[in-house]
C-alpha cells in the first residue's frame, strides 16, 4: 500500500514501491529505473549509532548509559493493523522514542537516562554538545572545529562552555518562529527561546564542503548537495551501520522558582550581540526545555524523517478546552475565556525579547489544533510504565507525532507524499497549525522550500538545500 496524490487529494492505492523500498533496506541496495544506491563499505565508520530491529518496543532494558540513537528507523508493514501505513507510522513513532531517549541520555556517557545529579535524576544531555548555528555561521567564515570547546562571550563571563551550560544567541530566529509568524509568550509574559543544533556527521560536512560561506556556495554551484545518510549497514557484507545528519531544533522557557524537577533544564546565557559598536548584553536564567525536534537524514528517508516532542504542559488540545480543565499550562490559561483571551492568536506590537515581560499583560492563550495521534498517544503510556522513564524529569515529555516519505521517489511529489501530511510542534510552528494544505505546517513541505543563502541580489542564484535552512544563514 502507498499514499498517493490525485489531484488535490491524498489516498491510498496498492503499490510495489514501498513494499520494494522495505525489501531493498534489509538488502542494502536499492534499484529504481535508472536510479541505483549501494551502502558502500568506503570506510571505517565508528560507532555512533545502533541497527536496531524493526519495530522495537521501548523498554527498561535499552535505557544504558550511553545509549546510541537509531542509525535508521526499522520499520515493517506487517502489524497489529490491516493498514500497511499505519504500521509503518507505528514502526516511525517507535524510533522516535528510541532518539528520544539516546539523544536525551546523560552527555557523561556513563549514567542512565533519569539517574543524574539534578531533581527528578536530570543531567545534561548528549545533543547539547552539539555545534549550534553560531558556532558554524560566522563573520569571518572560520568556524570551530566540531571537537573545539565553544567560548563564552566576554559579556556572559568568558571561559568555555561546560556540560548543562547554554548559550542563546539572540537573533530573530531565536524568537520568531519560520516565515516571521511572530514569537510565543508565555505565562509569566517571557519569550519562548528556540535554538538549533547540528551532530558531527552534518556539521563536517557543512564545512568539508564549503558551504559555511557564501563564497563556497557559489563554488558548490555544480554540485547536488546532499547530506550524508544513516543507514544500518548489512553485517552479511561487512558494512557497519552509520547514524548520518542529524538536526536539532528546541525549545526553552525560563523557569521560574519552583519549577525544577518538572522540565530538562539548562544554565542559559541569554546572549544578545552588539550593534554598531555597542557592548553586548548577556542575561543568566534557568531554561527548561519545552519542545524538542530532530530531523535525521537516511538512506531510504531522503526528505528526512521529522520528529517532534513536546512537554506535556504546554497546551491543552482544543477539544480539551470545551470542557473544564485543571492543569496549569505554560501557555494556555484554563481560566481566561475567548473574550478576553483569544487562542492562537500573534502578540500584537514590537517584539523585542529584550523586554520582560511582554508589554501591556499579553499572553499566548495556545491550543493545539491536530490531536495528538492514537498510535503516539499509545506509545507515549508505554513510555511511563519504563521504570526508567516513570518518576524522572522525562516522563513529562510527549512524542507528537512522526513525519515520513511513504512515496520517497515520488516524480510528482517531491516531498515523497508525507505522512503524517500535516505536522506541528505548538511551540515552534504555533502560528501554522491546521490542514489547509497552502498555510499549514508540514515539516517535509516546508523544508522543501530550503534553499542556499542569497546575498541580497533577488536575482543571484540559489539552489536547493536538502531541506534545511541552515545554510541561507551563511556570510
Amino acid at each position: 500500500m502507498a499514499i498517493v496524490r490525485e489531484g488535490d487529494r491524498i489516498v491510498k492505492r496498492p503499490g510495489l514501491l514501498l513494499r520494494l523500498t522495505l525489501f531493498m533496506l534489509g538488502m542494502g541496495v536499492l534499484a529504481v529505473g535508472q536510479f541505483s544506491l549501494v551502502v558502500a563499505a568506503d570506510a571505517p565508520r565508528a560507532a555512533t549509532c545502533k541497527a536496531y530491529d524493526k519495530n522495537t518496543e521501548l523498554s527498561d532494558t535499552l535505557i544504558v548509559p550511553a545509549m546510541l540513537a537509531p542509525c535508521a528507523p526499522g520499520v515493517s508493514e506487517s502489524g497489529a493493523s490491516t493498514d500497511i501505513v499505519a504500521n509503518l507510522q507505528h514502526g516511525f513513532d517507535l524510533y522516535s522514542w528510541l532518539t528520544f531517549v539516546a539523544l536525551n541520555s546523560p552527555a557523561d556517557g556513563k549514567t542512565a537516562l533519569g539517574s543524574g545529579p539534578r531533581p527528578k535524576g536530570d543531567a545534561p544531555t548528549a545533543w547539547e554538545s552539539y555545534k549550534q548555528l553560531p558556532d558554524l555561521m560566522k563573520e569571518d567564515g572560520k568556524p570551530a572545529s566540531f571537537d573545539e570547546p565553544v567560548e563564552i562571550p566576554k559579556e556572559c563571563g568568558g571561559g568555555v562552555v561546560t556540560p548543562g551550560t547554554l548559550i542563546v544567541h539572540i537573533a530573530e530566529e531565536t524568537f520568531n518562529q519560520p516565515f516571521k509568524t511572530g514569537p510565543l509568550i508565555d505565562q509569566n509574559g517571557n519569550y519562548a527561546l528556540f535554538v538549533i543544533f547540528m551532530n558531527r556527521e552534518m556539521y563536517d560536512f557543512i564545512i568539508d564542503s564549503d558551504l559555511h560561506t557564501r563564497a563556497g556556495q557559489r563554488r558548490f554551484q555544480d554540485k547536488k548537495i546532499e547530506f550524508p545518510m544513516g543507514d544500518n549497514g548489512n553485517e552479511e557484507k561487512k558494512i557497519p551501520p552509520r547514524i548520518g545528519a542529524l538536526m536539532i531544533k528546541a525549545s526553552w522557557k525560563i523557569l521560574k522558582k519552583g519549577e525544577e524537577g518538572k522540565f530538562h533544564a539548562v544554565n542559559g546565557l541569554i546572549y544578545t550581540p552588539g550593534k554598531a559598536g555597542s557592548r553586548g548584553t548577556c542575561v543568566h536564567r534557568t531554561l527548561g526545555l519545552i519542545g524538542f525536534h530532530v530531523a535525521h537524514k537516511t538512506t531510504f528517508n531522503p526528505q528526512w524523517v521529522w520528529t517532534t516532542f513536546e512537554h506535556r504542559l504546554n497546551v491543552p488540545e482544543e477539544r480539551e478546552t470545551k470542557g473544564r480543565l485543571s492543569k496549569q499550562y505554560s501557555f494556555f490559561n484554563p481560566s481566561c475565556d475567548r473574550i478576553r483571551c483569544p487562542v492562537n492568536e500573534v502578540p500584537k506590537g514590537r517584539w523585542d525579547p529584550a523586554i520582560q515581560p511582554y508589554p501591556e499583560g499579553f499572553r499566548s492563550q495556545i491550543v493545539r489544533v491536530i490531536p495528538v495521534t492514537d498510535d503516539a498517544k499509545s506509545i507515549n503510556a508505554r513510555a511511563l510504565s519504563v521504570p526508567k522513564i516513570k518518576g524522572t524529569v522525562w516522563e513529562n515529555y510527549m512524542l507528537v507525532s512522526t513525519q515520513w516519505p511513504t512515496d520517497f521517489r515520488n516524480p510528482v511529489d517531491l516531498a515523497g507524499v508525507p505522512a503524517p501530511t500535516f505536522l506541528a510542534n505548538t511551540t515552534l510552528e504555533t502560528y501554522s497549525q491546521g490542514t489547509d494544505p497552502q498555510a499549514s505546517s508540514s515539516c517535509i513541505g516546508c523544508h522543501l522550500n530550503a534553499t542556499t543563502a542569497r546575498a541580497g541580489d533577488v536575482n543571484e542564484q540559489v539552489k536547493f538545500s536538502d531541506f534545511t535552512y541552515i545554510l541561507e544563514k551563511a556570510h
